[in-house]
């Protein structure tokens, strides 16, 4: 490639990191807002909301069936006491329960409530929806790159 089109897509790039940079605030607040348990109804709603470590404990959990403690800590890269303090505390919020593991009673299984785990399949629904929309707003947006592109982000941002 010519150095003057390394150039042109070196600047390309930085306006739209730069353009995205701005976004990403509204974004978050977009998201947060657009959460079950930030909605009415939501049995954390009447108490103090969750924190994000709490939501993406939620998210992790609304991806199984039940997770053992271990592997919830594993999951969110915490140790298994941090994961532990977690779990009581969306327990409390009636977010969680605790359970023993069906083969080994020595195992316990962390599943996200029934009221939990309804509101974060509808808004999994609600978000594909969403997504849906915009892509095919988007046409000339190839979708395997930017789901690529969207995997690093988030990665990028965690710190890895």
């Amino acid at each position: 490639m010519p150095k003057h089109a390394d150039t042109t897509r070196t600047s390309a790039c930085a306006a739209a990191a730069a353009a995205l940079a701005r976004l990403l605030p509204e974004l978050a607040v977009a998201l947060y807002e657009a959460s079950p348990h930030h909605r009415e109804g939501h049995p954390a709603a009447a108490g103090e909301p969750l924190t994000a470590r709490q939501m993406e404990a939620v998210v992790f959990l609304a991806a199984r069936d039940g997770a053992a403690m271990g592997e919830l800590a594993a999951g969110l890269g915490v140790s298994r006491a941090a994961a532990t303090e977690l779990v009581d505390r969306l327990v409390a919020k009636g977010v969680a329960t605790r359970e023993a593991h069906p083969a080994d009673r020595r195992v316990v299984l962390v599943r996200l409530s029934p009221p939990a785990r309804r509101l974060a399949r509808a808004q999994l629904r609600d978000w594909q929806r969403r997504l849906e929309a915009v892509c095919a707003r988007h046409p000339q947006v190839d979708p395997d790159t930017l789901v690529a592109f969207v995997r690093d982000l988030v990665t990028e941002i965690k710190g890895g």
